[in-house]
């Protein structure tokens, strides 16, 4: 009863994702051979409508960032960065339209973009009412030490990439794309996230240090992290990640999602726990799915039913003052039509014992006494684990 279709969502995002791509290049192509951009933007000289080989920007030894080279009020147009290296260096209300960052070095002090805009939405088309080109930028196989401070982050995307030591701050990155990347030391402060993909990407570490809220809608998709390593830190890193998700979709009123994240913090959570709690948390997943997949419980059920009537033909069942065992007499179980006449009467005891309503013609042996007393017990237990874990996602 999974609220999330991962495969579906995954499918949806790539077909998007290329979409993407694919109108990026067309209008960065019109718009290099045109080189007509709205009398609004002023482009810079130096850097827009050029590719930029092995270039670096800022550079030096790591220094402070109140020490950074700073780059203020230009407009980058339709640039390519090709290796290129940034680094010491701040960008402060700068426009961006449809630039590439290929294979590019965002590295020793790192880069600050305050105040940035990442994405052209007016169409220059004609007529353009009504229409929005969402021409964006992308980083591809590029690595990112970089702050982002009130920027303007809509449809971007990160691609091959790896962000580390990476902040967000009070930006607008709804409808970005984050592909095949890695991310480590992320922190989110009051972002809005509206329609962010993330597939198939690796979180070490995901951080939200918000003062307001950083917003996500039911648009929001972060897929499943692949596990690497398979080590305890690995997978207290995962569950830590999820953790985190989940309690930022409960803040935006996103219990459905919530649950889905939650479900797949709890049973990461459960490869590092100590033996006794691993065993309360394994029949917490087998049972109802950490209370999120209530369908576990009708599963659960089941096996109990069946696995009880077998072990009751074993033990030994009462049938017409008869007592009926395969333990003793095992060549019985070649007789098929004697044995499903005594399985059916055996998986009748189960199901009557399981659910409390009593018995009909089979009752157990007095060695099967305890274990008629167990499943009952589980029966009452299981009916209210089943009936709370789906009241609780019918209320959702």
């Amino acid at each position: 009863m999974a609220y999330i279709n991962f495969k579906e969502e995954i499918s949806v995002a790539k077909t998007q994702f290329e979409k993407r791509i694919n109108n990026n290049k067309r209008i960065f192509e019109n718009l290099l051979d045109s080189k007509d951009v709205y009398t609004e933007y002023i482009p810079n000289e130096r850097y827009s409508f050029k590719e930029h080989k092995d270039l670096v920007i800022g550079g030096g030894h790591p220094k402070k960032e109140d020490e950074f080279q700073e780059i203020k009020d230009a407009d980058i147009i339709c640039a390519k960065f090709i290796k290129c290296r940034f680094s010491n260096i701040k960008f402060t209300n700068c426009r961006f339209v449809g630039c590439y960052f290929e294979e590019c070095e965002f590295m020793g002090g790192g880069v600050v973009f305050q105040d940035c805009i990442f994405v052209k939405k007016d169409s220059d088309e004609k007529p353009n009412l009504n229409k929005n080109d969402n021409f964006s930028c992308e980083f591809n196989h590029c690595n990112i030490y970089a702050k982002f401070i009130n920027c303007t982050l809509e449809y971007i995307i990160f691609n091959k990439s790896n962000l580390k030591n990476t902040n967000f701050e009070l930006s607008d990155m709804s409808n970005g794309m984050i592909f095949d990347s890695n991310l480590d030391m992320i922190i989110i402060s009051d972002t809005d996230l509206s329609g962010v993909k993330i597939v198939n990407t690796y979180i070490e570490d995901l951080e939200f240090r918000d003062k307001y809220k950083s917003k996500l809608d039911e648009k929001t998709f972060i897929d499943k992290i692949k596990v690497k390593k398979k080590t305890r830190d690995e997978y207290e890193g995962i569950y830590t990640v999820y953790e985190n998700i989940a309690d930022k979709f409960k803040d935006n009123n996103l219990t459905n999602n919530f649950g889905e994240y939650y479900y797949l913090c709890r049973k990461t959570q459960r490869k590092v726990l100590k033996p006794i709690p691993k065993i309360g948390s394994t029949f917490g997943l087998l049972t109802c799915g950490y209370g999120e997949r209530p369908v576990y419980a009708v599963y659960f059920s089941l096996i109990v039913i069946f696995l009880f009537s077998i072990l009751y033909l074993f033990l030994g069942i009462k049938v017409d003052e008869e007592i009926i065992t395969y333990s003793s007499n095992i060549s019985k179980a070649f007789n098929i039509r004697q044995l499903l006449k005594d399985y059916n009467e055996s998986l009748n005891l189960s199901v009557g014992m399981f659910a409390g309503v009593g018995l009909n013609e089979a009752q157990p042996s007095p060695r099967s006494y305890m274990l008629s007393n167990i499943e009952m017990l589980i029966g009452v237990l299981m009916m209210g684990v089943g009936i709370g874990a789906l009241v609780k996602k019918i209320v959702r």
